[in-house]
């Protein structure tokens, strides 16, 4: 029998302005979720963020 290595995946979010399509990835906060209109602002432009994406990332050991 094979065994599979344990893997570790950590949770990200992506927040992308709705002016200029920059776009941020930060570690995923409890609550968050696609579409959600973010209280921050923008850094270069000072429009408004959303979240466009959450995703997993596998960390190797």
């Amino acid at each position: 029998m094979f065994l599979k290595k344990e893997e570790i995946r950590t949770a990200f979010t992506v927040e992308q302005c709705e002016s200029c399509n920059k776009e941020s990835k930060r570690k995923f906060k409890d609550g968050d979720f696609v579409f959600k209109e973010i209280s921050s602002q923008c850094d270069s432009c000072k429009g408004k963020l959303s979240i466009s994406k959450i995703f997993g990332e596998v960390i190797p050991k």
